[in-house]
């Protein structure tokens, strides 16, 4: 028989089963020997459809026949195309929908339980990602550290963060899993719903979690990127926080304040403008994208990469200052707080853009002038010794947006009460790619995804074996915070009197740190 005739190879897939207050759920095993059971777009919450587009998210009413979680993907939060797509080697053309208030969980079938949990909270600069993405994938894993890992989608862009004037805060009321959200009567569009999902998230997992053999009393939350904006707003809310014991904040750009409401009206008239009269709450999740993308093209100066979408200071879930509210809200006594960088994240942005290649000195000073004022020469000779002009501009900006306010918020949260544990991590994208260093979301396939993220275009040139040795480590490492609040016997806390901070990866790797920055530049951001 020739190959062409050959009959097509299938892969048999295993089911399992669980069920949830809402009702039974099917599973598959998949992961190392398949020893774990995936479930994907298990929903935490009513699809937000219809009139609930902008509302608050609502308990799901629940199912009678099983729902089917075995599928490859889940669901798809309405977006559109990340420009680090291609890159990073996601998806293409993935169906997208409303009704993504979804979660999906891989859970370890061998051994003893329950649990620990692990529940991460993308980031894709509130405009882009979601829990399927292959670089999120949880399976090996869960496999590797025995522990329950939940990955979850919320609503993106101008669906989760819109706030016209009109829009009004909802109070998040009860405590744990009997959260619930309040708004006024007749209110049917609420700022930082995307924020509100997230919560929902977390209190459905502190209730169900225990169906797919996780502990509710062990789940720690991990934030990159927005999620990591998004945790650090939530660390401030009293009622929040009885719904985890331990948190991580990868990459959070601390230094990017939430919106005021007058910059969120401003940019929510311009959407609407471009819908030319038609009401956001019924036209398609498509039309609504693009008027989103005429407010993303919108100019700007250089350097910006604020989304025009992201967390709103509403002054009831979202405050206008994170270190502020933390400070002010009841201690963290006995939270476990692991936080850290990429060493060179804006590089994500900058490193391969031509615009930044082309910068004169002038224009680096100038941009040095306006963050440091009359100390600008001074700190441009620290960020000049031995780097070009642009790469100056490049880490000036990640230490302004992500490394200075990172170290700032640990010293708080120390005073806070809380035990700091701080990370640099420090491996670098070689070969064809070298240009990008340690970048933004660098680290994110050192703990979780599945071989296809490995096999992006990103890492082209990356030792396989090297990566893989890192990679088992630095799961290690985090699933022993995940189950101990520790991730290595060596590792101190970060305290006001003794700062530590573990280099992860690349030539300096385990090495400690007495600051996120770089010698000389702490004096300057204080």
């Amino acid at each position: 028989m020739r190959a062409a005739d050959a009959a097509p190879v299938t892969t048999r897939i295993e089911t399992v089963g669980t069920e949830v207050s809402e009702g039974p759920v099917v599973g598959r095993l998949e992961g190392p020997g398949h020893s774990v059971a995936a479930y994907r777009g298990v929903p935490y919450a009513a699809p937000p459809v219809g009139p609930d587009r902008f509302a608050p998210p609502r308990p799901h009413p629940g199912w009678t026949e099983p729902l089917r979680a075995d599928g490859p993907m889940g669901t798809v939060p309405p977006q559109l195309p990340s420009p680090f797509a291609a890159l990073m080697g996601d998806p293409v053309g993935s169906p997208q929908t409303e009704a993504c208030l979804t979660v999906n969980i891989w859970a370890p079938t061998t051994g003893d339980g329950p649990r620990p949990v692990l529940v991460w909270l993308p980031g894709g600069s509130f405009l882009t990602g979601g829990a399927d993405l292959p670089r999120y994938d949880g399976a090996e894993l869960a496999a590797q550290e025995g522990i329950v890992v939940v990955l979850v989608n919320y609503r993106l862009g101008a669906l989760g963060f819109l706030a016209p004037s009109w829009a009004e805060p909802a109070a998040v009321e009860g405590t744990g899993t009997s959260l619930s959200f309040r708004t006024a009567p007749g209110t049917t569009h609420v700022t930082n719903a995307g924020l509100l999902d997230q919560i929902a998230a977390l209190s459905w997992v502190k209730r169900e979690i225990h169906a797919f053999g996780g502990d509710p009393g062990e789940i720690t939350v991990i934030g990159q990127s927005a999620g990591g904006q998004s945790l650090a707003a939530l660390l401030a809310l009293p009622v929040v926080r009885p719904l985890f014991r331990r948190a991580a904040l990868h990459s959070a750009p601390l230094g990017m304040p939430p919106l005021t409401r007058e910059e969120a009206a401003r940019t929510a008239d311009d959407l609407l403008a471009a819908l030319d009269g038609e009401d956001a709450r019924s036209v398609s999740a498509e039309r609504l994208l693009l008027a989103q993308r005429h407010v993303l093209t919108r100019p700007r100066p250089r350097g910006d990469v604020r989304p025009p979408f992201q967390l709103v200071a509403d002054g009831t879930v979202v405050p206008d200052d994170l270190p502020r509210a933390l400070r002010h809200s009841p201690p963290g006594d006995g939270l476990d707080l692991l936080m850290g960088v990429t060493r060179h994240e804006c590089a994500l942005w900058y490193g391969k853009d031509p615009a930044t290649a082309e910068m004169t000195p002038d224009e680096v000073a100038a941009e040095f002038a306006a963050v440091f004022g009359a100390r600008a020469g001074e700190a441009l000779r620290h960020y000049t010794s031995g780097a070009t002009p642009p790469v100056a501009f490049e880490e000036l900006k990640t230490d302004a947006f992500f490394t200075a306010p990172t170290q700032r918020f640990a010293d708080l949260a120390d005073a806070w009460g809380a035990t700091v544990r701080l990370f640099r991590f420090d491996w670098q994208v070689p070969g064809r790619n070298a240009a990008l260093r340690a970048c933004h979301c660098v680290e994110i396939p050192f703990l979780l995804g599945r071989a296809e993220a490995r096999r992006a275009p990103v890492f082209a040139d990356a030792d396989q074996e090297e990566m893989a040795a890192l990679r088992a480590r630095v799961r290690s490492l985090w699933g022993e915070f995940v189950r101990s609040g520790v991730p290595a016997a060596d590792w101190r806390a970060c305290r006001g009197e003794d700062p530590v901070v573990r280099v992860v990866g690349g030539e300096r790797d385990g090495e400690l740190l007495d600051s996120l920055t770089e010698p000389g530049r702490r004096r300057l951001w204080s």
